[in-house]
């Protein structure tokens, strides 16, 4: 592994270079595409190699953490699983405390064929508060039917309250949960793509005969560092405000519950480091997918497009109108696709999804081309919805949360509202989502104004 982590990134940089320094004629348009794909290799070569050199201290710090629980070294297949994980079923989440606070539609059963469980009895008469734990045991029928996890058929009649159970492997109350021990390791791998997404942006420009600049792919960096501060200071507030609306309407309407706050899922865990793990995961995050997507696919994918739609179109002005529209169109439907896999994903978390990416697009177009608004909306949407306010964010996995809020699970009582708050994927899944996306709209163009987006 560490042969291809270093041998590779060396053998595509000097393609690439072989390829690109080759001076081209003034007259002669630069070849966008081939551009794009190098830095597409190049982002992920050197994505792989900071990753893995990242990982070596990741992994050793990870250890030395309260609450850790990290295979040894060993044991190779065991890491990458657990670093690959969505969801450590080892954990006990919701707590028996947390349950306790939600009201008797809200607790469902889970139980399962030969498993222990934990069910809440009456420690004393009328008390739904004392667990006391049970066996459990399903017999099958012919009549049997296998449940969709679509369908709200979670039967609770006159059941008693259950505690959170271990090991199941549908997490009724949808939240994916890890270890402070694991995000630390997750953590390294965004921060390495985000590395490598500046270092292929580098290169590029450096390697490349053409006059592409940084300032082309929107990493502008004026005179003045207040401007850049100032982009991400509001991108950021934009951004956690949507958040912050589509939460408050979610708790309104009763389709969340808060049950604590300041809480990580190990008791033993340091709250403060593992929201510090969160935090380096989404920088690493927003960088890679702004320079990547909105700056290399969306911002250098017009000026490709239009050199190629001027000679579709007698009007240029129609040729930069069908350039900006096709790269919304390409770079959103990527943006889409890359969380096609995510935990929880269907076919609406993709169209909401693609929404986004044509608001981040907006985000490039009235900061002039500039990607650091777009980075701070991004940042601020993640973290808060994911470690602020404790929703799932594209069902990405969270150790701690400043909020802990239990979304409304699968109940026979009352209409499912997992298609509303957006289930295992989280608010990006849900009814809100289009809404907030639109307000970020108009709230980016009130600070920024129309002038930019005039001139682009």
């Amino acid at each position: 592994e560490w042969v291809v982590a270093i041998v590779l990134p060396l053998h595509v940089t000097f393609l690439a270079w072989y390829m690109l320094s080759s001076s081209e004629p003034d007259n002669i348009t630069p070849s966008y595409l081939k551009l794009w794909c190098f830095y597409f290799v190049l982002d992920a070569t050197y994505g792989h190699l900071f990753h893995t050199l990242l990982l070596v201290p990741a992994r050793w710090i990870a250890r030395h953490l309260p609450g850790a629980l990290v295979p040894s070294s060993d044991k190779e297949n065991e890491l990458v699983e657990q670093e690959e994980s969505s969801n450590d079923t080892s954990l006990e989440w919701p707590s028996a405390d947390a349950i306790a606070k939600l009201p008797s539609d809200w607790v469902v059963s889970m139980d399962t064929p030969d498993k222990e469980e934990k069910i809440a009895g009456d420690g004393d008469e009328g008390s739904n508060n004392a667990p006391k734990l049970i066996k459990k045991k399903r017999s099958k029928s012919k009549n049997d039917k296998p449940k969709s996890s679509q369908q709200c058929n979670n039967t609770l009649s006159d059941q008693k309250p259950p505690a959170a159970t271990k090991n199941i492997a549908q997490q009724p109350y949808y939240l994916n949960h890890v270890r402070g021990s694991t995000r630390i390791r997750q953590a390294s791998q965004r921060i390495g793509a985000a590395m490598g997404s500046i270092l292929a942006s580098f290169m590029i420009y450096h390697l490349s005969a053409s006059k592409i600049t940084l300032e082309d792919v929107g990493l502008t960096l004026p005179s003045s560092y207040i401007l850049v501060v100032q982009d991400l200071a509001w991108g950021f507030s934009i951004g956690s405000s949507m958040v912050s609306i589509i939460f408050i309407m979610e708790v309104w309407l009763g389709w969340i519950k808060i049950v604590g706050f300041f809480q990580t899922v190990v008791p033993n865990e340091s709250f403060a480091i593992n929201f510090l793990w969160d935090v380096l995961f989404h920088v690493g995050v927003s960088i890679n997918e702004e320079v990547m997507l909105r700056g290399w696919m969306f911002t250098l994918g017009c000026r490709g497009i239009l050199a190629m739609a001027l000679d579709w179109f007698e009007d240029s002005s129609n040729a930069a109108t069908f350039s900006i529209i096709a790269s919304i169109i390409l770079q959103s439907s990527l943006f889409s696709f890359l969380h096609l896999h995510s935990p929880g994903s269907s076919y609406v978390s993709l169209l909401n999804l693609f929404l986004g990416g044509i608001a981040a697009s907006i985000n490039v177009m009235v900061a002039g081309g500039s990607l650091w608004l777009g980075i701070g909306w991004h940042f601020g949407w993640n973290i808060f919805m994911g470690h602020m306010l404790g929703r799932s964010t594209s069902g990405i996995p969270m150790s701690c949360a400043c909020t802990d809020v239990i979304p409304r699970p699968k109940s026979s009582h009352k209409k499912c509202v997992e298609n509303y708050h957006g289930g295992t994927f989280g608010p990006e899944q849900g009814v809100l989502a289009p809404l907030a996306y639109v307000i970020g709209i108009i709230l980016v163009m009130c600070v920024c104004g129309f002038d930019e987006m005039i001139v682009w």
